[in-house]
C-alpha cells in the first residue's frame, strides 16, 4: 500500500507545504523558508519550525522520494545533530509512515541524511 501512495510522487513544493500545515496543525507557530538560496550559505536546511508553547526547533530538509542529499545539507544536518538540534531529512515516505509526525510531537528518532 505504501509502495503507491499519491504522496510518494509529491514534489518538493506540495511536500513542504503538507509539512507546513502539519507543523501548525502540531503547534508550530514559527516557519521559516529561505526563498531564494542562491544568496544563502549552501545547504542549509529548507525549514525551520518552532513550536509555540515548548519553544522546540526542528530543521528539516525536504527531498522528493528520489532527490538527493547535497554534500552540504549533509554538513549542516550533521553538524546542527552534534549541537544538539533536532535536524532531519524528511521524504514522502516519512510523511506516509508517520515519521514526520513522531519527530514533530517530540519522539524524534537519531535520524539519517
Amino acid at each position: 500500500m505504501m509502495k503507491n501512495h499519491p504522496a510518494l510522487l509529491w514534489s518538493e513544493a506540495t511536500f513542504q507545504s503538507q509539512v507546513i500545515q502539519l507543523a501548525k496543525t502540531l503547534g508550530y507557530t514559527l516557519t521559516y523558508h529561505t526563498a531564494d538560496s542562491r544568496r544563502s550559505n549552501p545547504g542549509f536546511p529548507d525549514l525551520v519550525l518552532v513550536h509555540g508553547r515548548s519553544g522546540k526547533i526542528v530543521f528539516a530538509e525536504l527531498k522528493t522520494q528520489t532527490g538527493r542529499v547535497s554534500p552540504g545539507q549533509e554538513s549542516w544536518i550533521n553538524g546542527l545533530r552534534r549541537g544538539g538540534a533536532t535536524a532531519e531529512v524528511w521524504r514522502p515516505i516519512d510523511y506516509v509512515s508517520g515519521q514526520i509526525i513522531r519527530v514533530l510531537r517530540g519522539g524524534a528518532v537519531v535520524g539519517r541524511a
